[in-house]
């Protein structure tokens, strides 16, 4: 929402001068900002569930791989595309 305000402060035009693009997709405030806000949305329950079954491994004692230093796990995050994103330019 800062960078809508600042940009309309600057005489700027979303999308037609300036892209924005978000993260976490917060609906209530992405889908009604005018123009809508293009986001990447976070996987929320994934997130919930692969730190679950990693806690619950640890607590059981089950050997986790890297232990000391576990591997990132990379989960799927779409991109929620509205209007705040301008088309390539030619």
């Amino acid at each position: 929402m800062g960078a809508y305000r600042a940009a309309a402060e600057l005489g700027l035009s979303i999308p037609a001068d300036l892209s924005v693009v978000g993260f976490d997709d917060q609906e209530l405030i992405a889908a009604n900002l005018h123009p809508g806000l293009s986001t990447v949305a976070l996987p929320h329950y994934e997130m919930g569930a692969c730190a679950a079954e990693r806690l619950i491994d640890t607590v059981e004692g089950t050997p986790l791989p890297g232990a000391s230093a576990p591997e990132p796990v990379l989960l799927n995050c779409p991109l929620v595309a509205r209007a705040s994103v301008a088309g390539p330019r030619v």
